[in-house]
């Protein structure tokens, strides 16, 4: 009982401080993820996995293994997403970066609604607000004990949802070159929506 009035006392701010920290200091940050997308009208899941690379202020690369070739990402100027399936990558520049810290950072000043679960060395914090996108609830898990994530899940005003789980999340101190430019693969045309 202790334990749990201690650690509600230093959680008095919020319950996301301690990863909010953790992500503000840290330069660049990387690990494997599972996402899960559902779309509520079809009830249909879809289920990828790959590696994902994270620095700030904004940029990310979402680099699928599964599916084989897929890619996200944000190179500082446009969102992009790479689709082998179709041999295109598809640029949105004018939208947000909408990644892991991007959404989490948004959470640092918000009166959002939030419910804590937690367990021996697990924090599990539901948001819900207006977080721009139309994302209207949010779902952040992270260890208490190195305050790395391990879940990140997003619902939109429809009732879709995507969530990441992440593992083996490593913090570097500098960013590899190169890492987060968009690459065009051999044979696929580059796609902008807007100009169509």
């Amino acid at each position: 009982m202790l334990y749990i009035a201690l650690f509600s006392s230093i959680l008095a701010v919020s319950p996301l401080d301690p990863l909010l920290e953790k992500m503000q200091n840290a330069i660049f940050m990387s690990g494997s993820f599972t996402q899960t997308d559902i779309w509520a009208l079809t009830l249909e899941e879809e289920i990828s996995s790959g590696t994902m690379y994270i620095a700030h202020p904004d940029l990310f690369l979402l680099k699928y293994t599964d599916p084989q070739g897929a890619g996200t990402g944000y190179d500082g100027s446009c969102f992009y997403t790479i689709e082998p399936d179709i041999q295109q990558v598809i640029i949105y520049p004018g939208r947000e970066p909408g990644n892991f810290l991007h959404m989490i950072e948004k959470c640092a000043d918000s009166s959002a609604a939030e419910t804590l679960e937690y367990s021996s060395d697990s924090l599990l914090v539901l948001l819900e607000g207006d977080f721009g996108e139309g994302i209207i609830r949010m779902k952040v898990g992270y260890s208490i004990s190195d305050s790395l994530p391990f879940l990140f899940g997003t619902t939109d005003v429809n009732g879709n949802s995507t969530s990441y789980l992440m593992w083996g999340i490593t913090i570097e101190n500098n960013i590899p070159e190169d890492i987060f430019n968009m690459v065009v693969p051999d044979g696929y045309s580059v796609i902008n929506p807007g100009e169509i």
